[in-house]
């Protein structure tokens, strides 16, 4: 999930409990205000019906039906008892006898009201001592708010309703706020990706009162000033102590060989001469896998300006690696799409015959001395170097791991290596805008894909 996403969500939630909230709060309120209005029309309507029955006794009979009269306009499925003081039936209306419980009368003497809801209906008894003379004990109404509950009903579709329009309206402004606030954010991003080189600066807005962003972005400016000095002392090391240390190997190589021809041939002192010369050899191999390391590090399009016909590249390389392993064959193949397009990319020469150079030498160490594959295959649009050999593979952990620097599988043989030639290799391809591929497997052999873009 997007830090966007989840900023609008949070913000969308949150709104959300708060809507839930207040929902609840007015529903809650509404219904309290509805109860208590009913009651007191239900108690109005208890202290009515008193007055009606004290009042109905002492009136001519054409009074008494007038007051009679009034007690038709009643409440919804509304139903009345009055008791007397000796327990007996004053008055009733109601399609069923009335059982008022002892409790409802207990907490009615003791409070003079007592109001009681059950389900849809509410009930109010009530006992006043000034109808006591008159002989009523207790009367009791209840009803039924239709009007009342219909009302909570529609307030309640309505709250329901106006609810979900404002989470939604509430999502889609969370989701363009958190859009419009992390515009920033995506702009600095976009910087950092475009980053070729530690030497690049972000840009921070010129203001004596940064923001939180602009102090971002002046931590990684002074965190690439600190990789630019470091790369540039690798770099400088890496490229003065290899370069510095070829003349004198060269120079020792060649003493070396001067030495083993006035020497006695087979002898003691040759073995010795050869195992010092192959160690020379091997640190060379190292001293130039630094440079061209080194060189990766720095090349730019400046440097990548050279036309470099591929087919000499793999010839180059060729060479190298039948001067350096002379006991292992490798067979080249050349497949051209269309001949229009010749292999020509531009590109680096010296890095590219590395990068195959790598390739064979890695094969011819760990094939098992089979013979080796090298084969270019060139399309109107890209070209591929494939190097395969039917050596024991690699495992998927060592398969994983193969491109990081000085990495060596556990199970490697002992053999001359650095853990430096697949991340050369990969550095170079990609400093030409190409992508490596490795295809290996246990008993099943290797075989490294390098694609690279064609030139127009």
């Amino acid at each position: 999930m997007s830090f966007r996403l989840r900023m609008a969500v949070a913000f969308t939630v949150l709104v959300a409990v708060l809507i839930l909230a207040f929902s609840y709060l007015i529903l809650q309120r509404s219904e309290a205000l509805r109860e208590a209005e009913f009651y007191q029309r239900l108690e109005d309507r208890a202290v009515l019906v008193e007055h009606l029955l004290v009042q109905a006794r002492s009136l001519p009979v054409d009074e008494a039906e007038h007051l009679a009269q009034l007690l038709q306009e009643a409440l919804p499925n509304e139903e009345l008892v009055v008791l007397g003081t000796n327990g007996s039936v004053l008055f009733q209306r109601s399609t069923s006898p009335i059982d008022l419980p002892k409790s409802w009368r207990e907490v009615a003497s003791q409070r003079g009201i007592v109001r009681i809801a059950r389900d849809d209906r509410q009930f109010v008894v009530v006992d006043r001592p000034e109808t006591l003379q008159a002989g009523i004990r207790y009367t009791m109404t209840s009803a039924i708010d239709r009007s009342g509950l219909a009302s909570m009903a529609l307030l309640r579709r309505w709250v329901i309703g106006s609810g979900m329009v404002a989470l939604l309206l509430t999502a889609l402004l969370s989701w363009a706020y958190a859009t419009w606030a992390l515009a920033p954010v995506r702009q600095l991003v976009h910087q950092l990706g475009t980053m070729e080189r530690p030497s690049e600066r972000l840009q921070v807005n010129d203001t004596k009162t940064p923001d939180e962003l602009d102090e971002v972005a002046i931590a990684f400016n002074g965190l690439l000033v600190r990789l630019d000095e470091a790369f540039e002392v690798q770099r400088s090391f890496m490229a003065t102590a290899s370069h510095e240390l070829r003349t004198p190997l060269t120079v020792v190589r060649g003493e070396l060989h001067l030495a083993k021809g006035l020497v006695e041939p087979n002898g003691p002192a040759e073995r010795h001469l050869h195992a010092v010369e192959a160690q020379a050899v091997h640190m060379q191999d190292l001293l130039d896998q630094l440079l061209w390391l080194a060189r990766t590090q720095v090349a730019t399009a400046a440097l990548l300006k050279d036309r470099v016909r591929l087919d000499e590249v793999a010839e180059r390389a060729m060479e190298r690696c039948a001067m350096r392993y002379p006991h292992v064959p490798v067979r080249f193949e050349l497949d051209i799409a269309d001949e229009v397009h010749e292999p020509v990319i531009m590109g680096s020469s010296v890095l590219l015959t590395a990068a195959v150079y790598n390739l064979l030498s890695n094969a011819a160490k760990y094939g098992g001395g089979t013979t080796v594959l090298l084969s270019l295959v060139v399309s109107p649009f890209n070209a591929s170097f494939t190097v395969a050999d039917d050596g024991p593979g690699m495992s998927a952990e060592t398969l994983q791991r193969a491109k990081e620097m000085f990495f060596r599988a556990v199970d490697a043989p002992a053999m001359d290596g650095h853990g430096i030639g697949l991340t050369l290799v990969d550095r170079i391809v990609r400093v030409h805008g190409g992508r490596v591929t490795i295809r290996s497997g246990s008993g099943m052999g290797t075989s490294v894909v390098l694609d690279l873009p064609i030139s127009q």
